[in-house]
């Protein structure tokens, strides 16, 4: 049957191809899509390991491309859940993920795949056993090619002695006897091997398909309108999860792109993720593969890099106390998990007392705009260090979820120190920083109160009720004072009418909406006396997030201009705002 399109125009993504990486749960490596569309479309093997850094052609492995009777063929790539499709004018190329490390694929009659790389220095193809060919990417990972179900692979004959490497390589499939081809890649960290046994092409298919269907049923469902979105929220964090590997012992997820990850941002997708406790919990002490000996977490990581002169804020107290909404940590964790995990936040919470409050006032420091998690925020213009009010609500929360920690362990002397640093946090918080009409930043050592356009001086907004209620109405007033912070898609990260206001893919901060920024301001609303300002504030951030396809940056004036999908982070968001709107209309109406 002939096509309506022969171009492929109409073809039904269930979800995007471009802007993110196709892979399982778990994978630590994909298909990227860098162009689609018919004559245009672009797709190679990528890696998520953080040795690609090194790497000449980063994250790119290997080029490829279908075929069709051996010769290159254009195409349109269309993205389901289980499977990725290279669509031809005379067949279609399949692929689909059997395990995290195992990527299929098969081909119609006559169609074929062809992979292309100049290899760089050290890098080579050679043959294995049975017919299979492994491929040597120096700085990440090492994979195996083999033909299967009679067909097969080849790299050919590629060394160059002087290059000491295989140079310029092509690999091709042939067909079997019925003139189709099943190809395997299998991925690892080390050298290479092939299996005896490889599942077939549709048995792999059905194992992607459940370990999703698995995942999703799992997923507490939203009401309308946004249920809308939840599907590809919730899709877009399952995909972007990646197993324990060398240098890691925790489950990571990609954060921004091809990018992991964020001690902050994974904290934030570990109350998304709640519903997993396993996966949240694992997320959640992530940070302890890269702490330091004093307990400080680093700031960036991967399962090969760190980055330790800074940090990112402290929310593990937010999502701890998220997830004892949900879940009786005491029954559901062991005792050696609970002592744990308390005794790494409680050295995370005491480094902020012992490293960054060094003049004494009570009120711990950020030292980079950096820190606060939106980098070129305003509130840092003339002064790199500051005692920032977001910093302060944070460690109200982590204190507070320590003393709970401590009473969970038996241990109420240590919960009751817990709590009355936490109140004792608050106070000085609401004394110093505190100017009557605004939460202001302090400037170590001098004392000096700075204000800016920035909506950081709103994330205190984040601890709801505990704040007296004249400040919190003072917060939500502003907040929803339209034109200002509140635009038709949420709240930007700088004041509309600032001179400072720079809303471009480059800015975090200078103007753009940004998940951490909507989630911690609604949520503190949503749990408070203020849930209506909440409640806007949410629905229109969820709502803009579910038309435009999850962006990381919302632009407050113009919409979505930026066109790029933004990996879990706003799915993160999305999944955990959505949650509470849902039981906020079945509550209250």
């Amino acid at each position: 049957m002939e096509r309506k399109d022969p171009f492929f125009r109409d073809v039904k993504n269930f979800y995007p191809p471009t802007g993110g990486i196709f892979k399982r749960r778990g994978s630590w490596f994909g298909i990227s899509v860098t162009a689609n569309g018919y004559g245009m479309a672009a797709v190679h093997l990528a890696t998520l390991h953080g040795g690609s850094a090194r790497a000449r052609d980063g994250s790119k492995l290997i080029d490829f491309c279908p075929t069709y009777q051996g010769r290159k063929v254009p195409f349109v790539v269309q993205r389901l859940s289980d499977e990725l499709i290279l669509l031809t004018r005379y067949g279609s190329v399949r692929f689909t993920f059997a395990s995290p490390t195992l990527l299929m694929a098969e081909g119609d009659r006559e169609m074929g795949l062809c992979f292309e790389k100049s290899m760089e220095q050290h890098e080579t193809v050679k043959p294995r056993a049975g017919g299979a060919w492994e491929a040597a990417f120096r700085w990440t990972c090492s994979m195996v090619f083999r033909g299967l179900e009679g067909s097969g692979f080849s790299f050919g004959s590629y060394w160059n002695w002087d290059k000491l490497s295989s140079g310029d390589i092509k690999g091709v499939t042939t067909p079997g006897p019925d003139g189709r081809f099943t190809l395997a890649m299998e991925e690892f960290t080390h050298a290479a091997y092939p299996r005896e046994d490889y599942p077939g092409y549709a048995e792999a298919k059905k194992d992607m398909r459940e370990d999703w269907e698995s995942f999703y049923a799992a997923m507490p469902k939203f009401a309308e309108p946004y249920e809308q979105g939840r599907e590809r929220a919730e899709y877009t964090l399952w995909s972007l999860l990646t197993d324990p590997t060398m240098g890691i012992d925790h489950t990571m997820i990609v954060m921004i792109g091809q990018e992991i990850a964020s001690q902050w941002q994974v904290c934030q997708n570990a109350v998304a993720l709640e519903p997993h406790l396993d996966i949240s919990l694992s997320l959640l002490m992530g940070p302890l593969d890269r702490v330091s000996p004093y307990g400080q977490f680093s700031d960036l990581y991967n399962d090969v890099t760190t980055v330790t002169q800074m940090i990112k804020p402290p929310v593990h107290g937010w999502s701890i106390l998220q997830l004892m909404k949900y879940r009786d940590l005491k029954k559901e964790l062991t005792p050696a998990q609970l002592e744990e995990m308390y005794k790494a936040i409680s050295a995370w919470g005491r480094w902020f007392l012992d490293c960054r409050d060094e003049d004494g006032d009570g009120l711990p420091a950020f030292e980079h705009g950096d820190e606060t998690g939106f980098d070129d925020c305003t509130l840092f213009i003339d002064h790199m260090q500051m005692a920032s009010p977001d910093l302060s609500a944070y460690l109200v929360l982590l204190y507070e979820a320590l003393g709970k920690l401590a009473a969970l362990l038996d241990k109420p002397q240590e919960g009751a120190q817990w709590e009355k640093t936490s109140k004792d946090m608050l106070e000085t918080m609401l004394a110093k920083q505190w100017d009557g009409e605004h939460f202001v930043g302090v400037v170590p050592w001098t004392g000096e109160k700075v204000f800016s356009g920035s909506l950081v001086h709103y994330i205190p907004a984040v601890l709801g009720n505990r704040l007296p209620k004249e400040v919190l109405d003072k917060l939500a007033d502003d907040l929803t004072e339209e034109g200002v912070f509140l635009s038709p898609w949420g709240l930007s990260m700088e004041r509309m009418d600032s001179d400072w206001f720079e809303a471009t893919g480059r800015s975090i901060a200078r103007g753009n909406i940004v998940p951490p920024g909507m989630l911690f301001i609604c949520a503190g609303l949503l749990e408070s006396s203020r849930r209506d300002a909440g409640r806007l504030i949410a629905d229109r951030y969820c709502t803009a997030l579910k038309d435009f396809g999850m962006p990381f940056l919302i632009h407050p004036i113009l919409g979505n201009t930026f066109g790029f999908a933004g990996g879990s982070w706003p799915a993160c968001v999305y999944t955990i705002l959505g949650r509470m709107l849902t039981e906020d209309m079945e509550k209250n109406g």
